[in-house]
């Protein structure tokens, strides 16, 4: 597993790694899914996919569609989700 890149601004979470954009990570990362910018419509939308907080994610492939494999949660454990590229830049991880 490579290292995760801090985001400009240094922020950290109180709970572990440095919180980056999902879409700063590099294919075969893991991370796990910290915070978001989106209204809440849209985080509805990502939990029915199984994209819930904490949930742990892998990075199938960067870019457009961001794709990644949800590792852990119950409702998404094992799948794979395409995620627009601007969707990937607002939503946050931090290192596992």
């Amino acid at each position: 597993m490579s290292s995760i890149k801090a985001v400009q601004s240094g922020s950290e979470t109180g709970g572990g790694g440095r919180r980056v954009r999902l879409s700063q990570l590099e294919r075969g990362q893991v991370a796990m899914l910290d915070a978001s910018e989106l209204d809440a419509e849209s985080l509805a939308s990502l939990r029915a996919m199984g994209l819930r907080p904490e949930c742990e994610l892998r990075v199938c492939k960067r870019g457009e569609p961001c794709i990644v494999a949800v590792c852990s949660g119950s409702a998404g454990g094992g799948c794979r989700i395409a995620l627009a590229g601007r969707l990937a830049d607002q939503l946050h991880v931090r290192s596992c």
